[in-house]
Order: C-alpha cells, then structure tokens, then sequence
C-alpha cells in the first residue's frame, strides 16, 4: 500500500481505538456514577444498565473490525503451522474469501434490521434512545470488515501477502 494509503489506515486504525477507549471510559463514569447513587444516595440512575449495554454492543463490534484488521481471529493454529507455506497461503486464501462471503450477507441481513428498526422509530425502554443507535454497531462494523477483507482478498490475489 502506498504511503498516503498507509497514513489513512493508520488514522481510520487510531480512530477507532480511540473511540473504543473513549466507550470504555464512559462505561466506567456511568457505571460508577451508578454505583455510588445506588450505594450512597440510594438513588440508582435509572438508565444507566441500559446504556452500558449499548456501549458494550458498540465495543464489542468496534473490537471485532480491529480483530479483523489484524487478523487475529481465531483459528486452528496447530494445524496451520503444520502446513508448508505454499498450502498456508491458500488456507489464508480460503479463510478471508469465506469470511468475506459471510461479512457481505451479515452486512446486508444488519442493513434491513436497522432499516426496519429506524421504520418504527423503536426507543429503549427506561433511557428512550432510538434502537438505530444499537443496531447500527452491526452494519458499521460488519461494513468497515468488509472493506478489510476485500483488501486482504485483493492483496492475495496480487501476491503481496
């Protein structure tokens, strides 16, 4: 990749980490913030649960887009290393068109979900945030997963990894 490509994948990587860090401090605040209304003030703040549920569904999809771009999923690492280098490569080949395949229909089914959800103007129950909020970690991160393994595909097939 070239190097103004290079910045800008460093800057969309930081990006997100950076937003990662930030949900996971403003977990933190209103979780605690609860804690001591529950505890001290006997007065729990109604909504925060449901929040920090939300947050949690943002952090978890945001995380996944970084395990992606990293390639750091899962995988069988025994037999992987057992295999000669050759056959490595079209495992790897294999594994991103696969996973591709999958991030494109999760990308769309989460697409019309949030579509239909923003159709019906759904709120949370106790903090009344819109349901789009939520769902749309889904079409966001499977999007940005999507946008990684077609790079890797297209750098495989090129031969540069």
């Amino acid at each position: 990749m070239s190097a103004p490509g290079s910045r800008l994948v460093s800057g969309v990587r930081g990006a997100i980490r950076a937003v990662l860090g930030t949900l996971i401090l403003v977990g933190v605040v209103i979780n605690f913030a609860n804690v001591v209304g529950r505890y001290v003030f006997l007065k729990p703040i109604i909504w925060a649960e449901e929040v920090l549920v939300f947050i949690m569904i943002w952090g978890v999809m945001l995380g996944a887009t970084l395990v992606t771009w990293e390639n750091q999923h899962l995988r069988m690492d025994a037999v992987y290393h057992l295999t000669p280098p050759r056959v490595r490569r079209w495992l790897n080949l294999l594994s991103t068109l696969a996973f591709l395949l999958a991030g494109v229909f999760l990308l769309v089914q989460s697409a019309r979900v949030v579509a239909l959800v923003a159709g019906t103007g759904q709120r949370s129950v106790v903090a009344e945030i819109p349901m789009v909020i939520p769902y749309g970690a889904l079409p966001v991160s499977f999007g940005v997963m999507v946008i990684v393994l077609v790079w890797r595909f297209r750098t495989f097939v090129r031969g540069e990894l």
